[in-house]
């Protein structure tokens, strides 16, 4: 039986053309390259979580640096998850609808979805960090989808059961991610001061207010043109230099009665921006199944496209 099925599948691949063929080889080929990349990238996050030591915030130099503690909201205007309504630090939500409320074939729309950007804290015993989520690859701590007949819910379960999975009805579908306060935390990213001590020196400051100052050449005749001709002569230009000057000075005196802000962002070079509330070694062994999958991925689909190959032209 295996015989005739391997006998089938050989003649299959000689009968089609040869412009099917080549468009499935690219497929194939295709396919396998996707799953190398997956499968490397996959393993060089594994990799760059197991060797990178964990730094405390007390002590954390500025770099890219990875980080272990809690989540924390900031004071202020609180954060609720749009679907369940629940507060958070961090969310993400999609509304998708069917045509069949049973739910069976007819694909899903999306009709909305969203990120939150809002900033919180990672804190750990030693001090705390802002944490700036944009661009994040975030793992949440609650992941709930489910099923309902309105665009808007009623009411959110507080986990995806095995009942709703089973027994769901309605032609809405609502899925949503969230990280809330005190969960735990763990990240790699940007490690960086705001504010302190580390600003633009008076000379930077001074050229900075100039640039912002010719821009409004109005503003600069009012104050300046000590003559009334409209213009700013030479004298004239130096009393504005004195008092960008005077200014800049001012401004860095102010920035520094402030302590500095901590923040953790994405790099600016695009290196890999993680948040996760699953433990430090759950995300390198997720990643590390990952690279598995993709390597036997890019293997499967490599040898079945030498054998395809093969087969047709010996």
């Amino acid at each position: 039986m295996t015989g005739s099925y391997f006998y089938n599948f050989v003649s299959f691949v000689q009968s089609l053309t040869p412009l099917v063929f080549w468009m499935l080889g690219i497929v194939i080929g295709t396919a396998s390259v996707a799953c190398c990349y997956f499968g490397v990238n996959a393993l060089y996050r594994s990799r760059l979580m197991a060797d990178m030591p964990t730094s405390k915030l007390r002590s954390a130099a500025q770099g890219y640096i990875e980080v272990q503690g809690w989540a924390q909201m900031m004071p202020g205007e609180p954060i609720y998850a749009p679907l369940s309504g629940m507060p958070c630090v961090w969310y993400s939500y999609k509304v998708e609808e069917t045509g069949d409320s049973s739910g069976g074939g007819r694909g899903w729309t999306t009709l909305e979805s969203g990120v939150s950007d809002a900033i919180f804290y990672l804190v750990d015993q030693t001090g705390k960090c802002v944490i700036d989520p944009d661009g994040a690859e975030v793992t949440p701590s609650v992941k709930v989808r489910w099923r309902g007949n309105t665009r808007r819910p009623m009411i959110a379960p507080k986990k995806t059961s095995v009942w709703s999975m089973l027994f769901h009805a309605g032609s809405f579908r609502f899925t949503e991610c969230r990280i809330h306060e005190y969960d735990p935390l763990y990240a790699i990213g940007q490690f960086t001061g705001v504010g302190g001590s580390e600003q633009a020196s008076i000379k930077e400051a001074t050229g900075d207010l100039l640039s912002l100052w010719k821009r409004d050449r109005g503003g600069l005749l009012q104050r300046f043109d000590a003559n009334r001709d409209g213009q700013i002569d030479l004298d004239e230009w130096e009393n504005v230099r004195l008092a960008a000057e005077k200014q800049a000075i001012s401004n860095l005196y102010e920035s520094q009665q402030h302590p500095e802000i901590n923040l953790l962002k994405k790099p600016a070079d695009g290196r890999t921006f993680i948040l996760s509330s699953s433990s430090q070694d759950h995300v390198i062994a997720v990643n590390r199944r990952k690279a598995v999958l993709g390597i036997v991925g890019f293997l499967g689909f490599g040898l079945a496209l030498a054998w395809s190959v093969k087969q047709r032209f010996g």
